[in-house]
Protein backbone atom coordinates (compact mmCIF):
# COMPACT_ATOMS: atom_id res chain seq x y z
CA UNK A 1 0.00 0.00 0.00
CA UNK A 2 1.63 3.51 -1.22
CA UNK A 3 -0.38 5.39 1.61
CA UNK A 4 -1.75 4.15 4.82
CA UNK A 5 -3.33 6.05 7.97
CA UNK A 6 -2.77 5.68 11.78
CA UNK A 7 -5.52 7.15 14.34
CA UNK A 8 -5.28 8.46 17.17
CA UNK A 9 -7.52 9.85 19.33
CA UNK A 10 -8.16 13.49 17.98
CA UNK A 11 -4.80 12.71 15.34
CA UNK A 12 -4.44 11.11 12.00
CA UNK A 13 -0.93 10.06 10.77
CA UNK A 14 -1.04 9.79 7.00
CA UNK A 15 1.89 7.73 5.80
CA UNK A 16 3.06 8.09 2.10
CA UNK A 17 5.16 5.02 1.43
CA UNK A 18 6.35 6.21 -1.81
CA UNK A 19 9.65 7.71 -3.43
CA UNK A 20 7.92 10.10 -5.52
CA UNK A 21 4.82 11.77 -5.85
CA UNK A 22 3.64 12.59 -9.15
CA UNK A 23 -0.24 13.29 -8.68
CA UNK A 24 -1.81 10.30 -9.72
CA UNK A 25 -2.26 9.84 -6.52
CA UNK A 26 -4.06 13.07 -5.47
CA UNK A 27 -8.07 11.53 -5.41
CA UNK A 28 -6.52 8.52 -3.13
CA UNK A 29 -4.83 11.35 -0.89
CA UNK A 30 -8.09 13.35 -0.87
CA UNK A 31 -10.00 10.52 0.38
CA UNK A 32 -7.98 9.87 3.03
CA UNK A 33 -8.12 13.39 4.47
CA UNK A 34 -12.01 13.02 3.94
CA UNK A 35 -12.52 10.48 5.96
CA UNK A 36 -9.70 11.57 8.73
CA UNK A 37 -12.33 14.91 9.09
CA UNK A 38 -15.12 12.70 9.44
CA UNK A 39 -13.66 10.12 11.75
CA UNK A 40 -13.17 13.26 14.07
CA UNK A 41 -9.20 14.06 13.72
CA UNK A 42 -8.47 17.72 14.77
CA UNK A 43 -5.03 16.91 13.21
CA UNK A 44 -3.85 15.94 10.38
CA UNK A 45 0.16 14.83 9.82
CA UNK A 46 1.46 13.29 6.66
CA UNK A 47 4.71 11.48 7.10
CA UNK A 48 6.50 12.57 3.73
CA UNK A 49 10.20 10.48 4.83
CA UNK A 50 10.28 8.25 2.18
CA UNK A 51 9.23 10.79 -0.62
CA UNK A 52 12.12 12.27 -2.59
CA UNK A 53 10.89 13.92 -5.35
CA UNK A 54 7.50 15.69 -6.03
CA UNK A 55 6.23 17.58 -8.62
CA UNK A 56 4.14 20.68 -9.10
CA UNK A 57 0.74 17.81 -9.45
CA UNK A 58 2.09 16.50 -6.25
CA UNK A 59 2.25 19.48 -4.42
CA UNK A 60 -1.49 20.42 -5.48
CA UNK A 61 -2.43 17.44 -4.10
CA UNK A 62 -1.29 19.28 -0.84
CA UNK A 63 -2.33 22.26 -1.23
CA UNK A 64 -5.73 20.90 -1.90
CA UNK A 65 -5.11 19.39 1.41
CA UNK A 66 -4.36 22.32 3.25
CA UNK A 67 -7.47 24.13 2.12
CA UNK A 68 -10.27 21.13 2.97
CA UNK A 69 -8.71 21.13 6.50
CA UNK A 70 -8.44 24.98 6.82
CA UNK A 71 -12.63 24.65 6.12
CA UNK A 72 -13.15 22.43 8.96
CA UNK A 73 -10.56 23.87 11.55
CA UNK A 74 -8.72 21.08 11.13
CA UNK A 75 -4.51 21.07 11.43
CA UNK A 76 -2.17 20.39 8.36
CA UNK A 77 1.31 19.42 8.77
CA UNK A 78 3.73 18.31 6.51
CA UNK A 79 6.44 15.99 8.76
CA UNK A 80 9.99 14.74 7.82
CA UNK A 81 10.60 16.27 4.57
CA UNK A 82 13.43 14.98 2.88
CA UNK A 83 16.23 17.95 1.73
CA UNK A 84 15.11 17.57 -1.95
CA UNK A 85 11.46 17.83 -1.39
CA UNK A 86 12.13 21.12 1.15
CA UNK A 87 13.84 22.91 -1.88
CA UNK A 88 11.24 22.42 -3.84
CA UNK A 89 8.83 23.99 -1.18
CA UNK A 90 11.44 26.89 -0.78
CA UNK A 91 11.60 27.52 -3.83
CA UNK A 92 8.06 27.85 -4.41
CA UNK A 93 7.85 29.70 -1.36
CA UNK A 94 5.40 27.59 0.12
CA UNK A 95 7.46 27.08 3.17
CA UNK A 96 5.36 29.53 4.96
CA UNK A 97 2.51 28.41 3.59
CA UNK A 98 2.67 24.86 5.25
CA UNK A 99 3.28 24.00 8.79
CA UNK A 100 5.98 21.77 8.22
CA UNK A 101 7.64 20.00 11.43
Amino acid sequence: MEMQVQHNEDTSVIIIDKDQLLGVENVTFQVLIKNSIEAGSKNIIVDLSKVKFITSLGIEGFLHARATCKDKNVNFTLNNVNVHVMKVFQNLKLTDFFKIS
